[in-house]
């Protein structure tokens, strides 16, 4: 980095209240508007996702408004947890853990807490267990962009400093809100200064924008996941779950080498690592294990927007519509195979015996007391062969005669 350090660009200025509205005593936060703009963005296109699956809104809002209250305390709470001042100012500080205004969310926290929720209450809401883990990280490889907006504004989740202390040109920026660029050759060219007293941040100082790099890896996760959202799901359910916390987890291991709020903290005789970071490896992990159970227990999700969920569900349940919609999909693979299939589907059901193609019809002979009718091509009817005319007739017949 001491090469980029010293090209002749510049630094960044922010000076931004961290308050985008006071009115008396109430204060609307640009950290609040960005999870706010998140939760929205996020839903819509669940909705979205939902309905080209076969889903129904009132399936997903059900499962949406107990993911996100989840979401909103797990975050929360594996953020104080980590905090190296926990007992002063937050156990004897209560008010200080429900203080979301100030900052602080870990997003681990959110996956965390969100994803057990979303998984014990799928059966109630007649869906599959690892269908609504897939939408749940769709919600959140979308949403978890927006809200870095907020810390870039707060000041806070700051790499580590990037430079001198900065004297920024006289009578730039000196009111909020206003963004500038100043050329300094001393400085990391794509550093934050931040001038706002109300922001998180020391001012004058030149930062390593972590948040930025953060969001950036974010959308490249969110551009490998997004041709997937709808694929994946036919094929196994769980599987793009998997996919996405594999991605988030590489992505804040190599993050938080950047970021300079958080310490080191030692584990297994390893002193380089932070929280965030062993965290990261844990979930890899984790994320390998659930890809695999995933791969045996997911299954092929058969509905979509032509063919949605049937509500109210039979009376077997989902389990009773899925084995109906797969013997519907098996019949149909049978009657008009697919030219390539590419992809093995080895939960659908037994291939269900069809019947063959049936010949013309056609006329038998019914003098000899034959079928009168014949659908089989490969056996047609035979009339009898008569007795021979020269064979002696009986006594009783000649009479009859």
């Amino acid at each position: 980095m001491q090469g980029i350090a010293a090209h002749p660009l510049g630094y960044i200025i922010l000076n931004i209240d961290p308050i985008l509205v006071r009115i008396g005593a109430l204060s609307v936060h640009w950290y609040g508007l960005a999870y706010v703009l998140a939760i929205a963005i996020g839903l819509a296109v669940i909705l979205r996702w939902a309905r080209k699956l076969g889903l129904h809104e009132d399936q997903v809002w059900g499962l949406f408004i107990w993911a996100a209250i989840a979401g909103l305390i797990g975050g929360r709470l594996y953020f104080v947890i980590q905090q190296p001042d926990l007992v002063q100012n937050y156990l004897l500080k209560p008010i200080n853990i429900i203080a979301v205004w100030n900052g602080g969310m870990a997003f681990f926290g959110a996956i965390f807490l969100a994803s057990a929720t979303l998984f014990v209450i799928a059966p109630r809401y007649g869906l599959d267990r690892w269908l609504v883990l897939d939408g749940g990280a769709l919600f959140g490889a979308v949403g978890q962009i927006f809200g870095r907006f907020g810390n870039i504004v707060n000041g806070d989740i700051l790499g580590y400093q990037a430079g001198p202390a900065v004297t920024p040109p006289q009578g730039l920026c000196l009111h909020a809100p206003c963004v500038a660029y100043v050329s300094d050759p001393h400085v990391l060219a794509w550093a934050l200064v931040y001038l706002n007293p109300h922001s998180f941040a020391l001012q004058g100082i030149p930062f390593q924008p972590a948040q930025v790099y953060e969001m950036l890896l974010n959308l490249v996760a969110l551009a490998l996941l997004w041709p997937l959202r709808l694929a994946l799901p036919h094929i196994k359910t769980g599987v793009f779950f998997a996919f996405y916390l594999i991605l988030y987890a590489i992505s804040q291991f190599v993050v938080f080498f950047y970021r300079g709020t958080e310490p080191l903290t030692p584990f297994l005789g390893i002193g380089g690592l932070k929280q965030a970071q062993w965290t990261a490896i844990f979930s890899f992990i984790a994320a390998l294990v659930l890809l695999a159970l995933a791969r045996r227990f997911g299954i092929a999700w058969p509905f979509s927007e032509q063919k949605p969920v049937p509500l109210p569900l039979p009376a077997g349940g989902l389990n009773e519509a899925l084995n109906s919609a797969w013997k519907a999909q098996a019949l149909q693979f049978q009657l008009h195979p697919p030219a390539a299939p590419f992809v093995k589907r080895r939960l659908l059901p037994d291939p269900l015996e069809t019947p063959a193609d049936l010949a013309d019809w056609q006329q038998g002979d019914s003098r000899f007391g034959a079928l009168r009718n014949s659908f089989n091509a490969t056996a047609e009817a035979t009339p009898p062969t008569p007795a021979p005319a020269s064979a002696p007739a009986s006594d009783g017949a000649a009479e009859a005669k």
